[in-house]
């Protein structure tokens, strides 16, 4: 796979394209008797060409699903890769921003119900392997006064490694597995994660960014039970008006089977960290740090010439 706008991703093909999908190139001409078949109706211009952005609005949809299944399945193997190759001194953690939730009183007016204002909540689920056996604990940040940015997410991290490490000596490597938000993909939160291990004693090896709607799975699987929970707390004669207010539901009833919840406030964490910036940053799918060396992947294809690159980057930025 060739990336048209770097030099460094692109190079000439050896060999012949001769391999075709059954199914795509079905597709492809489906497609093509349709803009056919549109180009020899007879009516009027104006209808003509409401017929014709109509099939370009469908197409282009129908094209850019396809790639999303295909970045999908690609960008899972390499889940299901760290997945095999954990072991007792390794960790993944799967984090995602859950849809804010909404205060809610046991019994409320219909004012109560307008102008509200969501509470911010992130979730991440560690695995980790225990004598061959998979092993997981989930990690609920629930952030005050928070814009859901990079720096937020950096502190959240740390908080995370540096549990886990007080808990787990052995633990040396960790694997980050997120989407492809702004606040993730970024390059605050990727140089901030060639310093964990110095932070924590834990070093982050490897960062992979998945599609929209794909590849967090575990965090809105641990959402689903959370919010059920909470619902459960406040059918009970309960208000749920704050953050503290969201931990208490949580904690309710002897809590979430390994679940983990804190309450933190993101006021004063941008102060913490320093703004950098990172060209291409938002083409990058999957960032490996190994001895302080970053290296990027882009359509699953790895560059050493963007190593050299990278060296420079961090050099320009202490």
């Amino acid at each position: 796979m060739n990336d048209s706008k770097e030099v460094l991703f692109s190079s000439t093909c050896s060999h012949l394209h001769d391999k075709v999908c059954v199914q795509c190139e079905a597709l492809k001409e489906v497609l093509q008797h349709i803009h056919s078949y549109l180009n020899g109706m007879t009516m009027t211009e104006d209808e003509l060409d409401d017929l014709r952005y109509t099939y370009h609005m469908a197409e282009e949809a129908i094209q850019s699903w396809k790639a999303h299944q295909l970045r999908s399945v690609r960008q899972d193997r390499a889940r299901t890769d760290i997945l095999d190759t954990l072991g007792d001194s390794s960790v993944l953690i799967t984090q995602d921003w859950a849809m804010k939730f909404l205060p809610q009183k046991y019994r409320e007016s219909q004012s109560d119900w307008f102008g509200k204002r969501g509470i911010s909540w992130h979730i991440s689920v560690a695995a980790r392997k225990n004598q061959g056996k998979l092993q997981s604990q989930s990690f609920v940040h629930v952030v005050e006064n928070c814009n859901q940015d990079s720096f937020a997410v950096v502190r959240i991290i740390e908080h995370i490694l540096s549990t886990l490490k007080r808990e787990h000596p052995e633990l040396t490597s960790a694997y980050l597995r997120q989407d492809n938000a702004g606040c993730y993909h970024s390059s605050v939160m990727l140089t901030a994660c060639s310093n964990m291990a110095i932070k924590t004693g834990i070093a982050v090896r490897r960062v992979d960014f998945s599609d929209p709607q794909g590849g967090k799975g575990p965090c809105d699987r641990k959402a689903a039970t959370i919010k059920a929970h909470v619902r459960r707390f406040i059918n009970e004669g309960h208000d749920v008006q704050n953050a503290l207010d969201f931990k208490e539901a949580m904690l309710s009833n002897g809590g979430i089977e390994g679940t983990r919840i804190v309450v933190v406030d993101a006021s004063t964490v941008r102060d913490c960290q320093p703004q950098v910036k990172w060209d291409g940053v938002s083409s990058i799918q999957k960032v490996a740090l190994l001895f302080g060396v970053h290296t990027k992947w882009v359509k699953g294809k790895l560059s050493k010439a963007y190593k050299r690159k990278v060296l420079i980057f961090k050099r320009n930025i202490k």
